[in-house]
Protein backbone atom coordinates (compact mmCIF):
# COMPACT_ATOMS: atom_id res chain seq x y z
CA UNK A 1 0.00 0.00 0.00
CA UNK A 2 1.65 3.28 -1.10
CA UNK A 3 2.13 5.74 1.75
CA UNK A 4 -0.48 8.48 1.58
CA UNK A 5 0.31 12.15 0.98
CA UNK A 6 -1.74 15.27 1.52
CA UNK A 7 -3.13 16.56 -1.77
CA UNK A 8 -5.26 19.32 -0.27
CA UNK A 9 -3.30 22.23 -1.75
CA UNK A 10 -3.06 20.47 -5.12
CA UNK A 11 -6.82 20.24 -5.36
CA UNK A 12 -7.08 24.03 -5.38
CA UNK A 13 -7.25 25.64 -8.83
CA UNK A 14 -5.95 29.04 -9.86
CA UNK A 15 -8.26 31.44 -11.61
CA UNK A 16 -7.43 31.75 -15.32
CA UNK A 17 -6.60 35.44 -14.87
CA UNK A 18 -3.96 34.63 -12.24
CA UNK A 19 -2.56 31.85 -14.39
CA UNK A 20 -2.23 34.15 -17.39
CA UNK A 21 -0.60 36.86 -15.29
CA UNK A 22 1.90 34.45 -13.72
CA UNK A 23 2.88 33.02 -17.09
CA UNK A 24 3.46 36.54 -18.40
CA UNK A 25 5.58 37.41 -15.34
CA UNK A 26 7.80 34.40 -16.02
CA UNK A 27 8.12 35.37 -19.68
CA UNK A 28 6.14 32.47 -21.11
CA UNK A 29 4.67 33.41 -24.52
CA UNK A 30 0.89 33.11 -24.63
CA UNK A 31 0.96 30.69 -27.58
CA UNK A 32 3.52 28.30 -26.06
CA UNK A 33 2.84 24.81 -24.75
CA UNK A 34 4.60 24.36 -21.41
CA UNK A 35 6.47 21.36 -20.02
CA UNK A 36 7.33 21.27 -16.33
CA UNK A 37 9.73 19.36 -14.16
CA UNK A 38 9.68 20.11 -10.45
CA UNK A 39 12.06 18.92 -7.77
CA UNK A 40 15.67 18.72 -6.70
CA UNK A 41 18.15 19.49 -9.47
CA UNK A 42 20.54 16.59 -8.94
CA UNK A 43 22.28 14.35 -11.46
CA UNK A 44 20.14 11.41 -10.35
CA UNK A 45 17.08 13.21 -11.76
CA UNK A 46 18.55 12.95 -15.27
CA UNK A 47 17.39 16.41 -16.35
CA UNK A 48 20.23 16.55 -18.86
CA UNK A 49 18.38 13.94 -20.91
CA UNK A 50 15.24 16.05 -20.86
CA UNK A 51 17.13 19.08 -22.12
CA UNK A 52 18.49 17.07 -25.05
CA UNK A 53 15.01 15.75 -25.83
CA UNK A 54 13.57 19.25 -25.56
CA UNK A 55 16.23 20.62 -27.96
CA UNK A 56 15.14 18.01 -30.50
CA UNK A 57 11.48 18.96 -29.99
CA UNK A 58 12.27 22.61 -30.72
CA UNK A 59 13.80 21.69 -34.10
CA UNK A 60 10.33 20.76 -35.29
CA UNK A 61 8.17 23.15 -33.25
CA UNK A 62 9.52 26.31 -31.61
CA UNK A 63 6.40 27.12 -29.61
CA UNK A 64 7.41 25.32 -26.44
CA UNK A 65 8.66 26.44 -23.03
CA UNK A 66 10.32 24.14 -20.50
CA UNK A 67 9.73 25.26 -16.91
CA UNK A 68 12.27 23.78 -14.48
CA UNK A 69 11.23 24.43 -10.89
CA UNK A 70 13.60 23.78 -8.01
CA UNK A 71 17.24 24.03 -7.06
CA UNK A 72 20.15 21.71 -6.42
CA UNK A 73 23.80 20.95 -7.10
CA UNK A 74 23.27 20.36 -10.83
CA UNK A 75 21.53 23.69 -11.56
CA UNK A 76 24.60 25.50 -12.93
CA UNK A 77 25.51 22.59 -15.20
CA UNK A 78 21.96 22.41 -16.51
CA UNK A 79 21.91 26.14 -17.25
CA UNK A 80 25.19 25.79 -19.16
CA UNK A 81 23.79 22.80 -21.05
CA UNK A 82 20.71 24.79 -22.08
CA UNK A 83 23.00 27.52 -23.38
CA UNK A 84 25.22 25.04 -25.25
CA UNK A 85 22.16 23.45 -26.86
CA UNK A 86 20.98 26.92 -27.89
CA UNK A 87 17.63 26.48 -26.15
CA UNK A 88 18.19 28.94 -23.31
CA UNK A 89 15.44 31.22 -24.62
CA UNK A 90 12.89 28.41 -24.24
CA UNK A 91 13.98 27.15 -20.82
CA UNK A 92 13.06 28.87 -17.55
CA UNK A 93 14.85 27.99 -14.32
CA UNK A 94 12.73 29.38 -11.48
CA UNK A 95 14.95 28.25 -8.61
CA UNK A 96 13.33 27.32 -5.30
CA UNK A 97 9.67 28.27 -4.84
CA UNK A 98 7.59 28.49 -1.68
CA UNK A 99 6.07 25.09 -0.78
CA UNK A 100 2.65 26.70 -0.37
CA UNK A 101 2.79 27.87 -4.02
CA UNK A 102 4.04 24.68 -5.65
CA UNK A 103 0.61 23.83 -7.07
CA UNK A 104 0.51 27.15 -8.92
CA UNK A 105 3.64 26.24 -10.86
CA UNK A 106 2.24 22.87 -11.85
CA UNK A 107 -0.86 24.63 -13.11
CA UNK A 108 1.17 26.95 -15.33
CA UNK A 109 2.16 23.93 -17.39
CA UNK A 110 0.42 21.70 -19.90
CA UNK A 111 2.44 18.51 -19.34
CA UNK A 112 4.71 17.06 -16.65
CA UNK A 113 7.91 15.39 -17.87
CA UNK A 114 10.59 13.37 -16.11
CA UNK A 115 13.57 11.25 -17.11
CA UNK A 116 14.40 10.08 -13.60
CA UNK A 117 14.73 6.41 -12.80
CA UNK A 118 15.76 6.95 -9.18
CA UNK A 119 12.30 7.49 -7.69
CA UNK A 120 10.73 5.27 -5.05
CA UNK A 121 7.14 6.47 -4.98
CA UNK A 122 7.41 9.44 -7.35
CA UNK A 123 5.74 12.12 -5.24
CA UNK A 124 6.15 14.87 -7.84
CA UNK A 125 4.41 12.65 -10.40
CA UNK A 126 1.45 12.30 -8.05
CA UNK A 127 1.40 16.04 -7.34
CA UNK A 128 1.50 16.81 -11.06
CA UNK A 129 -1.38 14.41 -11.69
CA UNK A 130 -3.37 15.96 -8.83
CA UNK A 131 -2.99 19.31 -10.57
CA UNK A 132 -4.54 17.88 -13.72
CA UNK A 133 -1.41 17.36 -15.81
CA UNK A 134 -0.95 14.55 -18.30
CA UNK A 135 2.45 12.92 -17.75
CA UNK A 136 5.27 11.87 -20.07
CA UNK A 137 7.99 10.12 -18.08
CA UNK A 138 10.82 7.69 -18.68
CA UNK A 139 9.64 4.13 -18.16
CA UNK A 140 10.16 3.04 -14.56
CA UNK A 141 8.48 0.52 -12.26
CA UNK A 142 7.40 3.20 -9.79
CA UNK A 143 5.12 4.72 -12.43
CA UNK A 144 2.86 1.73 -12.91
CA UNK A 145 0.13 3.03 -10.60
CA UNK A 146 0.54 6.72 -11.51
CA UNK A 147 0.63 6.59 -15.30
CA UNK A 148 -2.08 4.60 -17.04
CA UNK A 149 -0.64 4.21 -20.53
CA UNK A 150 -2.62 6.23 -23.06
CA UNK A 151 -5.15 7.25 -20.41
CA UNK A 152 -3.43 10.02 -18.47
CA UNK A 153 -0.01 9.91 -20.09
CA UNK A 154 2.79 7.75 -21.39
CA UNK A 155 6.02 6.12 -20.26
CA UNK A 156 8.64 6.63 -22.98
CA UNK A 157 11.51 4.22 -23.63
CA UNK A 158 13.78 6.13 -26.03
CA UNK A 159 14.25 9.48 -27.77
CA UNK A 160 12.01 8.67 -30.74
CA UNK A 161 9.32 7.35 -28.44
CA UNK A 162 9.40 10.62 -26.46
CA UNK A 163 9.01 12.78 -29.57
CA UNK A 164 6.16 10.73 -31.02
CA UNK A 165 4.19 10.65 -27.79
CA UNK A 166 4.75 14.33 -26.98
CA UNK A 167 3.50 15.31 -30.44
CA UNK A 168 0.41 13.13 -29.99
CA UNK A 169 -0.29 14.63 -26.58
CA UNK A 170 -0.02 18.18 -27.84
CA UNK A 171 -2.15 17.77 -30.95
CA UNK A 172 -5.07 15.78 -29.48
CA UNK A 173 -6.97 18.39 -27.46
CA UNK A 174 -9.83 16.05 -26.62
CA UNK A 175 -7.37 13.51 -25.23
CA UNK A 176 -5.69 16.24 -23.17
CA UNK A 177 -8.99 17.20 -21.53
CA UNK A 178 -9.81 13.60 -20.67
CA UNK A 179 -6.25 12.88 -19.52
CA UNK A 180 -6.37 15.84 -17.13
CA UNK A 181 -9.51 14.44 -15.51
CA UNK A 182 -8.07 10.94 -15.29
CA UNK A 183 -4.83 12.25 -13.77
CA UNK A 184 -6.77 13.96 -10.99
CA UNK A 185 -8.80 10.81 -10.34
CA UNK A 186 -5.69 8.61 -10.22
CA UNK A 187 -3.89 11.03 -7.89
CA UNK A 188 -6.70 10.84 -5.36
CA UNK A 189 -5.95 7.16 -4.79
CA UNK A 190 -2.67 8.33 -3.20
CA UNK A 191 -4.30 10.84 -0.86
CA UNK A 192 -3.69 10.20 2.85
CA UNK A 193 -7.42 9.69 3.49
CA UNK A 194 -7.48 6.91 0.91
CA UNK A 195 -4.34 5.44 2.48
CA UNK A 196 -6.12 5.23 5.83
CA UNK A 197 -9.13 3.50 4.32
CA UNK A 198 -6.94 1.03 2.44
CA UNK A 199 -4.89 0.15 5.50
CA UNK A 200 -8.07 -0.37 7.50
CA UNK A 201 -9.28 -2.74 4.80
CA UNK A 202 -5.98 -4.65 4.91
CA UNK A 203 -6.17 -5.11 8.68
CA UNK A 204 -9.81 -6.21 8.47
CA UNK A 205 -8.85 -8.81 5.85
CA UNK A 206 -6.06 -10.15 8.08
CA UNK A 207 -8.35 -10.36 11.11
CA UNK A 208 -10.96 -12.38 9.24
CA UNK A 209 -8.54 -14.95 7.77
Amino acid sequence: VPSGISLKQHNHRMEEEERTEKRQTLGIPADHTVLINLGRLGTEKNLGELLHLFAETLKHDSKWTFLIVGDGPDKTNLEKQAETLNIKQNVIFTGMVKPIEVQKYYQLADFFVSASTSETQGLTYIEAAANGLPLLCKKDECLSDVIKEGINGYAYENDTDFQIKLKQMKEDMEWRKNAAIRSMEIAQTFDKSHFGDTMESVYETVLTT
